[in-house]
């Protein structure tokens, strides 16, 4: 299959993979981001907005403890990041979710990931993340060069803070994908 993205490619992505999911029922779901190093946080995350719940999926927090939450509500979110909407915000509920992770998953890739920390229905597979888990603000210099900064750092919903620590999944294993579809039946009731 080959896919074209035409002008707007994030709403593009985000809309594409978000409808992806509402074409079948699932038994349960793999979101694998290994080797994802990153990028633009919120089509990842629309994209796999049917599988999260509404609300806050992480908070961004500073060093004076002041705090940002990122919130997804009806098929749009406050990341910071692109501005795109997915056409088509239903939820799919009660299917176990498996998110895979490496030491290559980083940056947004792990933010994409923590967006499902803490939902009963998700288990982490893998390996340790890259630990990128932080916000950066890009400083442009007078000679065109830029400076990015660390600005704040990450909490998930159920508490835990990243400073740039990586993400531990809940089974360690090289074989990520097996292990999540052994999981999963185990899960099917």
């Amino acid at each position: 299959m080959t896919l074209r993205f035409k002008d707007n490619i994030t709403s593009d992505y985000a809309n594409f993979l978000e409808s992806s999911l509402h074409k079948n029922n699932y038994n349960g779901v793999i979101v694998d981001l290994r080797g994802n190093r990153g990028g633009d946080l919120s089509p990842m995350v629309l994209g796999l907005s049917p599988l999260l719940p509404d609300g806050t999926l992480f908070t961004y927090v500073d060093k004076s403890s002041h705090s940002k939450p990122v919130e997804l509500q009806n098929g749009e979110i406050n990341s910071g990041g692109s501005s795109t909407k997915v056409s088509d915000n239903k939820k799919i509920k009660k299917a176990p979710i498996a998110v895979l992770i490496d030491n290559n998953t980083g940056s947004s890739g792990e933010l994409t990931a923590l967006c499902f920390k803490g939902i009963p229905n998700v288990k982490f597979l893998g390996s340790d993340s890259a630990g990128y888990t932080s916000a950066n603000q890009t400083v442009y210099l007078y000679d065109g060069s830029t400076l990015q900064i660390t600005s704040a750092f990450v909490k998930d919903r159920t508490n835990n803070i990243y400073k740039d620590f990586p993400i531990s999944p809940d089974i360690q294993t090289n074989n990520a994908k097996s292990s999540a579809i052994e999981w999963i039946k185990s899960q099917i009731k």
